[in-house]
């Protein structure tokens, strides 16, 4: 039984340690990967390799807020990232390629930064309109709908997403400017 015993624990011995060195390894593949995905920008397909064998997500985000970087190495760290706070980011910077912005709303949870998008007048029309297919909450349609000011196409839009009907009495009666808006909600009255 001693034996048995001694064997048992000579073996869990043997075992932790193999483990350990396999992590050590894979720390140090981990490293000489992570070193190339962030330097070697001359040959993309290493990087791109490089960046296939790494799980460490500060390089991921490292490479994906560089806006020095390539677009198609940021877009193809950004399939890998996690961290939603680097696609909000990079979907609120003005200065990121629309591309790039797209992309990174399509992998957005975060409601609050597709209302700043839709809500945003001076955004881009077409990440507006993204933003817009997006937004769950009623609140921001209804904003929209009833803001006067507001793009024609993105009212018409908001329109359609309002359930409230208090919205769309108040357009049919009140709207002055857009005749085929408030023919619209007049359509959607119950």
């Amino acid at each position: 039984m001693k034996k048995l015993f001694f064997a048992l624990i000579c073996g869990c011995l043997i075992c932790a340690a193999t483990m350990t060195v396999q992590a050590q390894e894979g720390h140090t593949a981990d490293s000489v990967f992570g070193k190339i995905a962030l330097n070697d920008k001359e040959n993309a397909e290493v990087r791109r390799y490089a960046l296939t064998r790494i799980t460490d997500q500060s390089v991921f985000k490292q490479i994906a807020l560089n806006d020095k970087e390539d677009a198609e190495i940021r877009r193809f760290v950004l399939t890998r990232v996690t961290d939603q706070s680097v696609f909000k980011q990079i979907a609120l910077d003005d200065k990121v390629g629309i591309e790039l912005r797209r992309f990174t709303l399509t992998r957005i949870t975060d409601q609050s930064v597709f209302k700043q998008i839709a809500l945003d007048d001076k955004a881009n029309t077409e990440l507006r309109r993204f933003a817009l297919t997006r937004i769950t909450d009623q609140s921001e349609f209804k904003q929209i709908a009833l803001n006067g000011k507001e793009n024609a196409e993105f009212r018409r839009f908001a329109l359609t997403r309002v359930t409230d009907q208090s919205v769309l009495s108040q357009i049919a009666l009140n709207e002055k400017e857009d005749v085929e808006l408030r023919k619209f909600a007049l359509t959607r009255i119950k």
